[in-house]
């Protein structure tokens, strides 16, 4: 039986990070409603924006495992092999805001469309990593507790053996790359408004660089428990910078490196 800490962890996962991105969203908006429009459709764009570069991403990293001299010359070699793929999803996460940036700002420049596509791409990844297997989870739960699970014993274990503790954290993690995406999104919107296409493609480039060559040789080099804790420490320090950040523009109107273009 899955137990009822397990099934609510599992809803609560679900929630709380898509709560997580109304606040942000609801101070973006109030303070740009009465300027301009179209904050949600940025959200779609953002959205949008994370589900095709993840999916192109996934394709990508299959084909670089499939060539065999780049295998050859990485394989043995994880520093190498996490540099490059690090990379490469540093790339395609530039890609997928850029392209979201790109689009809500043809007909008129707006820094609070440009800031809102992160809250959109944060939404991407938590519906990627956290609706779409916990929403399938709970559906499987409720069939095994009442006694009409006809699916895999392997997906059956890994339901009744993860404990509420591990949704919890997998849900604040999902928080805090929400958080970090929505200060890398405002950068990106600020340094395109400005011309600045070097600083916009490199700063999501470089911040998503750091974070996953960070996570596989703090994996790799660490103990599991001592590795979590190292990652979430450092997860949480980018979310406070990006908070910061964020509130900080909101308040003033300008972001700390210059004045934002009215």
């Amino acid at each position: 039986m899955v137990s009822t800490g397990q099934m609510i962890g599992m809803v609560l996962a679900i929630l709380l990070p898509i709560l997580a991105a109304v606040v942000p969203y609801v101070c973006i908006h109030k303070r740009s409603s009465k300027i301009e429009t179209g904050m949600a459709g940025a959200v779609g764009y953002g959205f949008l924006g994370y589900l095709w570069q993840q999916l192109i991403y996934l394709m990508v990293i299959v084909m670089i495992t499939n060539i065999s001299w780049l295998a050859k010359l990485i394989g043995n070699n994880y520093v190498a092999t996490a540099t490059v793929y690090g990379l490469v999803c540093g790339i395609f996460v530039a890609l997928g805001m850029y392209w979201g940036v790109y689009l809500t700002n043809q007909k008129q420049h707006s820094i609070y469309r440009s800031a809102t596509i992160g809250i959109g791409f944060g939404l991407g990844n938590i519906a990627w990593n956290i609706i779409a297997p916990y929403a399938m989870s709970l559906y499987y739960s409720i069939q095994i507790n009442a006694g009409t699970y006809a699916g895999s014993e392997q997906i059956k274990k890994s339901i009744l053996g993860t404990p509420a503790a591990t949704l919890y954290l997998d849900a604040f993690r999902c928080i805090l790359f929400l958080l970090i995406y929505m200060g890398i999104a405002l950068l990106l919107g600020y340094f395109y408004l400005e011309g600045n296409k070097i600083a916009a493609w490199g700063t999501p480039i470089l911040v998503q660089f750091f974070i996953s060559l960070s996570n596989a040789l703090i994996q790799e080099y660490l103990p599991n428990i001592a590795s979590r804790v190292v990652l979430y420490i450092m997860l949480s320090l980018l979310a406070a910078g990006s908070v910061w950040l964020t509130v900080g523009w909101l308040k003033t109107g300008e972001i700390p490196i210059g004045k934002q273009r009215k």
